[in-house]
């Protein structure tokens, strides 16, 4: 399973704040060439951070953006519903329209159980959990 293009990019870019140095805020510019996302992109995924209450922003002379709680606040599954991303077992992978238990494809138990694990990850997993042991990201 793959995650969706804004789903990936929102957690690297969370990622990286909270990788980075307490109350400093990063430059769009720095942070869209640090996790290699292209800035106009960036933009409205930073957008649906600040929105949901994840990043905050500043703009002018020593903005940036900065995790707006502490990392152990931040849920993964927090993010990725901030850019819309639900792993959904109604979405079918051989493409007939919706199944589910009633009218399932011959995919969809093992679908549902993969969707209930990403939830289950997302949920109790937090941004802290990524500043746990050394990581290759901010050196």
């Amino acid at each position: 399973m793959y995650l969706s293009r804004p789903a990936e990019y929102a957690l690297r870019a969370a990622t990286y704040l909270a990788h980075s140095e307490p109350n400093k805020r990063v430059r769009s510019r720095d942070l869209a060439e640090a996790v290699n996302i292209p800035a106009a992109f960036l933009s409205k995924i930073m957008r649906r951070l600040t929105e949901y209450g994840i990043v905050s922003a500043q703009k002018g002379h020593n903005g940036g953006f900065l995790l707006a709680k502490p990392p152990a606040q931040i849920r993964f599954l927090d993010i990725l519903r901030a850019v819309d991303f639900e792993p959904t077992a109604d979405h079918c992978l051989f493409g007939l329209g919706n199944c589910d238990a009633q009218n399932p494809c011959p995919l969809h138990p093992e679908w549902s159980k993969l969707k209930d694990q990403i939830e289950e990850w997302a949920s109790l997993h937090t941004l802290d959990d990524s500043l746990q042991g050394e990581s290759r990201l901010m050196r």
